[in-house]
């Protein structure tokens, strides 16, 4: 019993749990329903308080009135609809063009939106939530004159105020947001007939106030046309704007943050702009490493270069209507190389004018490869730094001036090594004009080294001058100036002025032909020269048929401390000479050469006597005084050895082949001579006179009478001609050779060398 009666307490206690489970649902959906209902009776009310206090005719008749009043154009609304409980339509907007294209819509749109909220009306206030121009187009157009055809907007002083046609009362209107869907803004100059036009617009202004900064958001495509192909450049943005009641110089637009894709991959933007009749802007980009593939406005074609992460700022002004760009500052930093630049454009001049200025810091050359494949050849290491000027006028780009320079910078360049080179080069008029100058470096050609090179160069009007101040070719100080005149024109015109502390004629030929070696394959013919041949006159042939072709007038003067070839050597050598047809073989070669060597010495006569068969015959009669010697006539030492001597000269003159010996002797302590005749260098034939004289130290003999001159010493007068390689040797009467020799000492050479003279202590440096 007492069970059951458990069991009977505890159904009752469920039961009454669900009975209260119960009310509260059917109270809360009462309470939800009576809560709708009261907010529809609300909405209707305010619904039925909106129409008893609008009517759409009276709005679209108020709304074109104040737009005509404000924009001072004609305003046109085809009919206004009301679309939802809080939402108008205006359709068939524009506002017609009155001053750039008469008769064409300034602004137009499928429709305007405004999308309000009723509550407030209760409050006599009318809060425009969103207004929304769908489709619009805007169409902007700067006439002749240079004037726009965009009117004056005139913003009240007050909030708007509507008064109510049925019920008489006032209420306050107030817009919030602001949006632009799918707009075109499109402009044109009549003047140029130059057009523009943005595509996609898409705006969205909050609580946009139009005297104080308002948050903003924009969405456009620039459609742009190149060659046959069309690009699309997306913006995406926001930022603030205060259009300062459309006092246009009291404009502002800040922080709009955007994302323009230029490329495939999106640059970051941050622009600050200022005064709409002449913009002040800061803009700051943030651009991604890319490469060209990725510029997808441009098409251009793959695999040329590409760029690191870079960053961009420029600040700078618009002035005479848009049509003046004055960049005042512009910075761009990529990896380790920071540009910076400034300038103007002028787009007053069709199509446009411009000159702009910009300059590096010091960059590392090494690993630039990894941006621009195609200098990897160059294989450059060292710093560098380029500055330039580029304008445009008339259609066509110009470089007034580049500049770049070099700190311990190394490179390969057209086959000529650089190594440690600190210099500067610089390019004029499009690089008609261009300077360059080292102050420290090396330079290799082929196996020449020039070192420690201290030079400067300038081409000018096809005209090439050169001047190294002081180096090192292969280990021996050297000095030299050049000028050619015409260098683009076979009958260009060399002068030089060399100077070695000393020199190896046959070791300087081989520099030329090392230099010879490293042009020839770069000119658009290529060259060929014969093979070097051994044996008898190699000497001559390897000479004259590695002169080089690019040289057929050359003058100039030569200049060493010390002198010596296999034949001679010497002290203070000087050399002036003025050839035309100076090429290889010599059939052309044409001038004077004169030359001057003092306090040297002839080798080995014995020696060159037995290896070459021109020299046997011309040494004969030295072997023939040196037999008479060693049998006791006379004694004047090692004739046949190394012969000393004080003074040499020669003075003579090519005319195509044939050289004419104008005067040539030799003094010294043991041996005088003078020559006379001719040589022809391409025949290898000849035919010469010599007198010799010898000083006797010690007589033991009589000598015969055609072996002593007028004085009593020992003397020669001989001839040697016909073939260089078969001479033939006829001896002459010797009693006036010491009168010949004292006659070519005084006769001299037609110069003093005073040219040599002022070029080494001179400084003849090239000119910027």
């Amino acid at each position: 019993m007492g069970k059951h009666k458990k069991t009977t307490k505890k159904k009752g206690f469920f039961h009454w749990l669900w009975r209260f489970f119960k009310s509260c649902c059917i109270l809360s959906l009462r309470t939800v329903l009576f809560t709708a209902m009261f907010l529809m009776l609300i909405c209707a009310g305010l619904w039925l308080l909106f129409l008893k206090t609008f009517n759409a005719q009276h709005i679209s008749e108020i709304i074109t009135d104040e737009l005509q009043r404000r924009l001072d154009r004609p305003v046109v609304i085809s009919s206004l609809d009301l679309k939802f409980i809080n939402t108008l339509e205006l359709k068939g907007f524009a506002v017609l063009d009155t001053d750039g294209e008469p008769g064409r819509a300034l602004v137009s749109a499928d429709s305007v939106t405004l999308r309000f909220n009723l509550l407030p009306l209760l409050n006599q206030q009318l809060i425009i939530d969103e207004v929304s121009l769908n489709a619009p187009r805007f169409n902007v157009v700067r006439k002749a004159d240079g004037t726009y055809n965009m009117p004056q907007i005139r913003v009240p002083e007050e909030r708007s105020v509507y008064t109510s046609e049925l019920t008489g009362k006032k209420v306050t209107v107030s817009v919030e947001d602001w949006t632009v869907k799918n707009g075109v803004v499109s402009y044109k100059d009549l003047a140029s007939g130059l057009s523009h036009a943005v595509y996609g617009l898409n705006l969205h202004f909050e609580r946009l106030r139009f005297n104080e900064l308002s948050r903003f958001s924009a969405e456009m495509v620039l459609r742009n046309k190149w060659g046959d192909n069309i690009s699309d450049m997306e913006i995406k943005g926001t930022g603030h704007v205060n259009f300062a009641d459309f006092e246009w110089k009291n404009f502002a637009l800040r922080s709009l943050r955007t994302q323009v894709y230029l490329f495939q991959k999106p640059v970051d933007i941050l622009l600050d702009l200022d005064n709409l009749r002449t913009p002040y802007f800061n803009i700051k980009a943030s651009i991604p490493a890319f490469e060209d593939k990725d510029l997808s406005l441009f098409h251009a074609e793959k695999g040329r270069f590409s760029l690191p992460k870079s960053t961009l700022t420029a600040k700078g002004v618009l002035t005479n209507d848009y049509r003046l760009l004055k960049l005042t500052q512009l910075t761009a930093n990529a990896a380790d190389v920071k540009l910076t630049a400034s300038g103007t454009v002028d787009f007053e001049k069709a199509p446009f004018a411009a000159d702009v200025q910009a300059s590096t810091n010091f960059f590392n050359l090494a690993g630039k490869e990894k941006y621009y494949p195609f200098i990897a050849k160059y294989k450059l290491t060292g710093q560098g730094s380029l500055a330039g000027r580029l304008t445009h006028t008339d259609g066509k780009y110009a470089l007034p001036l580049v500049t770049a320079q070099v700190k311990d910078a190394s490179a390969l360049l057209y086959g000529f090594k650089a190594d440690d080179v600190t210099g500067e080069f610089q390019a004029k008029k499009d690089f008609a004009d261009l300077y360059a100058a080292t102050t420290a470096g090396k330079v290799t050609v082929d196996r020449s080294v020039f070192d420690k090179v201290n030079l400067s160069a300038s081409w000018r009007k096809g005209n090439l001058y050169a001047n190294i101040a002081s180096c090192e070719l292969n280990g021996v100080p050297f000095k030299m100036n050049l000028s050619v005149k015409n260098l683009k024109s076979a009958r260009r015109k060399i002068r030089t002025s060399i100077y070695w502390k000393h020199l190896d004629p046959m070791a300087f030929i081989e520099t030329v032909r090392d230099f010879v070696t490293v042009i020839v394959p770069l000119t658009k013919h290529g060259g060929k020269f014969k093979a070097p041949v051994d044996g008898q006159l190699a000497w001559l042939r390897n000479f004259r048929d590695r002169l080089p072709g690019f040289m057929p007038n050359f003058a100039g003067t030569l200049t060493a401390d010390t002198f010596s070839t296999q034949v001679l050597s010497g002290n203070r050598f000087s050399a002036e000479f003025d050839f035309t047809g100076f090429k290889a073989g010599m059939k052309q070669l044409t001038g004077p050469l004169h030359a001057r060597l003092e306090g040297g010495v002839i080798h080995q006569m014995e020696k060159w006597a037995e290896e070459q068969q021109a020299l046997n015959i011309t040494f004969q009669p030295f072997l023939i005084m040196h037999r008479m010697e060693r049998a006791g006539s006379f004694k004047v030492g090692q004739v046949l050895k190394d012969v000393p001597f004080t003074d040499m000269a020669a003075s003579v003159e090519f005319n195509k082949g044939p050289m004419t010996i104008n005067n040539a002797y030799t003094v010294g302590p043991t041996l005088s001579a003078a020559v006379s005749g001719w040589t022809n260098w391409v025949d290898e034939n000849f035919d010469i006179i010599i007198w010799t004289m010898f000083t006797n130290t010690s007589r033991s003999g009589a000598l015969a009478e055609n072996l002593t001159d007028e004085s009593g010493n020992p003397a020669l007068a001989f001839r040697v001609s016909s073939s260089m390689l078969k001479p033939k040797l006829e001896m002459l009467r010797a009693k006036k050779t010491g009168n010949t020799i004292r006659a070519a000492q005084e006769k001299g050479v037609p110069t003093d060398f005073s040219a040599a003279t002022k070029f080494i202590q001179g400084d003849f440096n090239a000119k910027k």
